[in-house]
């Protein structure tokens, strides 16, 4: 398999190099933003008192 400067994440999987796909894609996150816009997005939207459907 030919291979350009980085691989791709189906090429890494395929070949059991997600440790060096990592290696070549780093990244940075905020866990406590995430967290809470994940449980944002899960909660059912609730109506106002006296809203009807």
């Amino acid at each position: 398999m030919s291979r350009g400067k980085y691989l791709s994440l189906e090429e890494a999987r395929k070949a059991g190099q997600l440790d060096q796909f990592c290696k070549e894609h780093p990244s940075e996150g905020d866990k406590e933003r995430f967290d809470n816009m994940l449980g944002a997005m899960a909660k059912p939207k609730t109506k106002p008192k006296g809203e009807r459907t």
